[in-house]
């Protein structure tokens, strides 16, 4: 049998996204065209795993092979431009809050009974990644049930001309499937990526009891959790479609500030070792994007010298208050 001719053209995939009405279920045509500028797929496949060897024998036999069908969970990464739409994909899928203003309680509990599959109104996706099959009829890959388990938000003025990345992690236990999804009645995301040059000058600050309008260079904001399947449901369908997923552990939510070396970051210089600050990050329209961490402890900042001046690094670690009110994160933009 002679070779394939056919090849899958990376820049002709499209991403296409959209929210479930129940977990696991794909959704069909009615999807949204994301600004992705780039993306992996998980293959429609399973890691072998092996059993002890016999004594007595010094080859691995096929018995003792079996793949990860029931534990397996595939994960990816979408990167997109930071539109209204990717932010509040991201807060969403992640903190499970998609309209502005997006926020994440410092008393937050993972809904575990919304998160069973073919439940109705859990925050799970499916996607079609058109074009990425490798069959002429087959030229579609489809994924559901699709949680998010991190996202990374970040402006810097040395890259991308200044506008925004959205990064947003997922994992499924439900396998990739191909097939010819037909995309139709999708809806692009026409939105305009926000930049770091319309940051207000004023309300983009850190308050450390008053405050310190830093001079932003570039700054980002990672939230992460960890997400597990539960078992599988049975061994006669195909795919050991799971029961549910659980959060396992608490949120992680860290960022970075990198700001120009002055009067401002020598006042700030005492939360280098005690206490909690605020950061607030802000467009000079504060309904394009507001950016509201109300308690922040300073981690240990370092200075760049490898520029034309000095650039102080700020990393950072967003907490809740010890009462558990309030909000860690919150996130305008329209």
């Amino acid at each position: 049998m002679a070779q394939a001719t056919n090849y899958v053209p990376t820049q002709n995939v499209k991403v296409y996204i959209h929210p479930e009405s129940n977990v696991g279920t794909h959704v069909g045509n009615a999807m949204d065209l994301l600004q992705c500028t780039a993306f992996t797929i998980p293959e429609a496949s399973w890691a072998a795993e092996y059993s002890a060897q016999r004594v007595g024998q010094f080859t691995t036999q096929a018995s003792q092979a079996h793949h990860n069908q029931g534990t397996k969970m595939w994960t990816f990464d979408t990167t997109l431009k930071g539109t209204s739409k990717s932010i509040l994909y991201a807060t969403g899928a992640v903190m499970e809050s998609a309209s502005s203003a997006a926020t994440l309680a410092a008393a937050y509990a993972f809904p575990h009974a919304t998160y069973k599959d073919g439940a109705g109104s859990a925050t799970t996706y499916c996607f079609t990644f058109e074009g990425a099959g490798d069959d002429g009829t087959n030229d579609d890959i489809t994924l559901k049930g699709c949680v998010g388990t991190g996202f990374t938000i970040a402006e810097d003025i040395g890259s991308e001309s200044g506008e925004m990345v959205v990064t947003i992690n997922w994992t499924t236990a439900y396998a990739p499937a191909y097939g010819n999804a037909s995309i139709s009645g999708g809806t692009p995301d026409t939105g305009t990526p926000r930049n770091i040059r319309n940051l207000h000058e004023t309300n983009t600050k850190l308050n450390d009891g008053s405050d310190e309008n830093l001079v932003v260079q570039s700054w980002e904001l990672s939230v992460s959790r960890t997400i597990e399947r539960i078992h599988y449901q049975n061994n006669t369908d195909a795919d050991y479609k799971p029961f549910g997923y659980a959060m396992v552990g608490g949120f992680e939510v860290t960022g970075n500030l990198n700001v120009i070396k002055n009067q401002d970051t020598y006042d700030i210089l005492a939360k280098q070792y005690g206490g909690t600050s605020a950061i607030t990050i802000q467009n000079d329209t504060a309904g394009d994007l507001t950016l509201s961490l109300p308690l922040v402890v300073l981690n240990e900042s370092s200075i760049d010298s490898g520029g034309a001046v000095l650039i102080e690094n700020i990393p950072f670690t967003v907490v809740g208050a010890n009462d558990a009110s309030g909000n860690l994160i919150s996130i305008t933009t329209s």
